[in-house]
């Protein structure tokens, strides 16, 4: 009896999609040709997977490259005439970041987490069993506490293409812009993985249909087509995202994280080393202790607290060079005095109310998955 191999039975539909591929670029119909190619590929990546000889997997490997860059979104004329080239604009959102965790102050049950997840969707178990890695992940939470540096260190820590995905370069004002430029991001990161996408304000791309203001259920289709997608894939590909507005979220979109994680504002010893690290670790001296600093300011976040700091070490460089013009070539640091730093924390006002710390807490009861 003769059974065909499962590389033989990829080939065999490879070829009647090449056929359909052909016959929508003759009829001018490039979008659908370009979906048939992205399916292309995808068969011959698993080929390789399934091909016996290294120069057969090699060979589909190549060709699955060959399909990923047909269909990569091309440059397209709007009705306005103007020109968008998809890819450019995702390639624009890859950035260099060399972030580490020891560079986050507190925040560790949140950092754990991350760990775990990159580190299943990396590394291979020592048996032989079938993992379900996560692959996305909602950090929630007020503005200022970290959500972007916590992605940033996650995709650092596994060497992986970081692109943080900018909400004003995917949604345009033209209709059927943003689906594409989604369309080309996936793409570009499967490409380039082991690729981390970071989305920060998820709410601004996914506003609850709900609520009548969605951008457009093409995009939000689109994402969670991305997303189911991905995750069926053996591309090292994760998503984080982030969000000040949980609850404006449409619920698709919240079901689709592996896991939804609430980021508070930093906790008693958390403040304590933002401080430590924004001045103590710069080399600054302060009247006082870093105690009393972080009793003082419950309820700040991170962010908040940087700009203490900074507002600190000016109000001392204030007090030190009371003469300062063009002509000045060194300036004078001494210790900063306590009433600074009490004055800069008197005049940064927490942006966070209790209300609302509880509405997330309520929310991260209800949706929070940690």
């Amino acid at each position: 009896m003769f059974f065909m191999s499962l590389d033989f039975l990829y080939l065999n539909e490879i070829k009647n999609l090449e056929k359909q591929a052909e016959n929508y670029e003759d009829s001018g119909d490039i979008e659908n040709a370009r979906k048939t190619y992205e399916k292309i590929a995808i068969l011959y990546e698993k080929a390789s997977s399934a091909a016996k000889s290294p120069s057969s997997k090699e060979l589909y490997a190549k060709k699955a490259e060959e399909y990923r860059r047909k269909a990569k979104p091309k440059k397209v004329v709007t009705e306005g005439g103007e020109e968008t080239d998809y890819e450019s604009i995702a390639e624009s959102m890859m950035e260099k970041t060399d972030l580490t965790w020891d560079d986050i102050v507190g925040l560790d049950n949140v950092k754990d987490l991350l760990k775990r997840a990159v580190i299943m969707a990396r590394a291979k178990p020592d048996k032989p069993v079938k993992l379900d890695p996560p692959r996305s992940v909602l950090l929630f939470g007020p503005p200022g506490t970290g959500k972007t540096l916590l992605a940033s260190a996650a995709s650092n820590s596994i060497h992986a293409t970081f692109f943080n995905a900018d909400i004003s370069k995917i949604l345009s004002k033209y209709v059927g812009d943003a689906p594409k430029t989604i369309d080309a991001l996936f793409s570009l990161a499967r490409e380039k993985a082991p690729s981390l996408i970071f989305f920060d304000e998820i709410d601004s791309m996914t506003i609850s249909r709900e609520e009548g203001q969605n951008v457009g259920t093409g995009l939000l289709q689109k994402l969670l087509i991305e997303m189911d997608g991905f995750k069926k894939s053996s591309d090292l590909v994760m998503i984080i995202a982030g969000t000040n507005r949980p609850w404006a979220l449409d619920e698709a979109i919240v079901n689709r994280f592996d896991y939804r994680v609430y980021v508070p504002p930093p906790d008693f010893e958390g403040r304590k080393g933002i401080f430590k690290l924004e001045l103590e670790k710069r080399g600054f001296e302060i009247e006082g202790n870093y105690d009393e600093l972080a009793e003082k300011t419950e309820g700040y976040t991170g962010r908040e607290i940087s700009h203490i700091c900074r507002k600190a070490v000016m109000l001392m460089i204030r007090r030190l060079n009371p003469q300062v013009d063009d002509n000045v070539k060194e300036i004078k640091i001494g210790k900063i005095k306590r009433e600074e730093l009490f004055q800069a924390i008197e005049e940064t006002k927490p942006s966070v109310s209790k209300e609302m710390i509880k509405k997330y807490e309520e929310w991260n009861e209800g949706h929070g998955s940690s």
